[in-house]
């Protein structure tokens, strides 16, 4: 079951080499690029040990069909979709599993402003991929290759605009970052020297396989939760393969949630920001965090293409999900976790507060986040069955099915990047959320 090819809006993802492999990606490669047409196409990749040979297929696919390919080589997508947002590109590529585990892989596109594309161009790219009608440019026509590196200095001059750079090189913090051996490892010390941060790095070996699973969470943090502690550090980080997805660790070494990175960047982000995009699978601590600033919330469908995309519809300038994932429309047309740490360093210096302090005022909710296997064939099934089961409690049918009841949500949906359903409940006591849990998957189940 799970070595099937999953095929989203955003591009298409599977474990390498059984579902993804150099001949799918080159006909995918060759389906977007017979959907742009013509213009140039920036591609990076990430850390991944496939990720260079899946890159080559692609750029070989696009240079086949005209189109000149910028290879910006190792880099994080976020770093990708900033230069985007500010060069002229048909459309990007990036070859990146994000935070799936090895041996899963993708290859992500991007539209010309560096975001993921909308539902109707993902649709459009699949139809010509399905029907195998790829554009051929003559031997005299195709398109060149050509590499570059990534400007970072014009990326942290851009970053610097919304933070208040001298008060945070002023605290002088010291910060502890587990880089999972993913594309930001060459580039956090530049970082940390233009922040004037004292950084302590683990798993920053690009030539080594991921340490954990690359999703920043409380379950992966224990190497940062220690070395945070040993060596009194102001504040922890653990991100994803490429970048777009943060965690943090307070000075008590503590893992937080990553549910907790949105909330404390809208914190970040007062005065700043009028309307915030999430989903209707994220924690209420985003619409605790808005009101306390006088702002609207508005949700929408889970993943980066809905909320970059209701971003824009709506004039959000801040979205992102509980997985971690913020994006400031200002800056970048995409998730980026880098950003998110510059927010927090800036709201800690702002306020003149510990990590933990800031945490204080923050209510108690009890979340689980599950993973339901369930036949590829047998999904949409089991989702009309629980409609119908949970008719009577108004669900809303944004994405999957959200239920809320007194202290309590939860949500039931198709994940878009592994076949299974996810189920997030949230509730202000353990008891409600593992009893709701338990009806559930037992409704599941029958």
């Amino acid at each position: 079951m799970n070595d099937r090819v999953r095929i989203t809006v955003s591009g298409i993802r599977g474990k390498v080499p059984q579902s993804l492999n150099v001949d799918i990606a080159s006909k995918f490669a060759s389906a977007f690029a017979s959907y742009l047409d013509e213009g140039r196409v920036a591609g990076c990749r990430d850390s991944r040990f496939s990720s260079h040979m899946l890159e080559m297929a692609v750029c070989s696919s696009v240079l086949a069909a005209g189109l000149d390919y910028i290879d910006f080589g190792l880099l994080p997508t976020p770093f990708l979709q900033f230069l985007m947002k500010r060069e002229p590109f048909s459309g990007g590529v990036s070859i990146s599993g994000g935070h799936n585990p090895l041996p899963w892989n993708a290859v992500v596109l991007l539209n010309e402003e560096g975001a993921y594309l909308e539902p109707f161009e993902g649709s459009e790219v699949f139809n010509i991929y399905e029907s195998g009608d790829f554009k051929k440019a003559s031997w005299k026509n195709l398109g060149a290759a050509a590499e570059r590196d990534f400007p970072v200095e014009l990326y942290l001059k851009e970053m610097s605009k919304w933070v208040n750079v001298q008060r945070i090189r002023e605290s002088s913090f010291k910060v502890v970052g587990d880089l999972c051996n993913g594309a930001i490892s060459p580039f956090i010390g530049v970082f940390g020297e233009f922040f004037n941060c004292k950084l302590v790095t683990v798993n920053d070996d690009l030539g080594k396989p991921f340490p954990h699973p690359p999703e920043p969470s409380i379950e992966h943090a224990g190497q940062v939760e220690a070395v945070v502690k040993a060596t009194d550090a102001d504040i922890g980080f653990l991100i994803n393969s490429d970048s777009s997805r943060i965690s943090f660790v307070s000075e008590k070494g503590k893992g937080l949630s990553e549910e907790l990175t949105l909330p404390l960047c809208i914190f970040s982000l007062q005065g700043k920001i009028s309307k915030v995009m999430t989903t209707v699978a994220t924690s209420s601590w985003a619409d605790w965090a808005a009101g306390r600033i006088g702002i609207d919330v508005h949700k929408t469908k889970v993943g980066q293409s809905a909320v970059i995309h209701m971003m824009g519809a709506e004039n959000a300038e801040v979205g992102g999900e509980g997985s971690g994932s913020v994006a400031f429309s200002p800056f970048s047309s995409g998730y980026d976790a880098l950003l998110s740490l510059a927010f927090l360093l800036d709201l800690m210096s702002k306020e003149g507060k510990r990590l933990s302090e800031i945490m204080a005022p923050f209510p108690e909710y009890y979340m689980e986040k599950c993973k339901i296997e369930v036949p590829p064939e047998m999904t949409y099934k089991v989702m009309d069955k629980l409609e119908k089961v949970y008719a009577k409690e108004s669900p809303d049918f944004t994405d999957g099915i959200r239920v809320e009841r007194k202290c309590l949500w939860f949500n039931i949906r198709p994940s878009t990047t592994e076949f299974i359903l996810r189920l997030i409940l949230e509730g202000e006591t353990e008891s409600l959320v593992k009893s709701a849990k338990a009806e559930i998957i037992e409704r599941i189940e029958e």
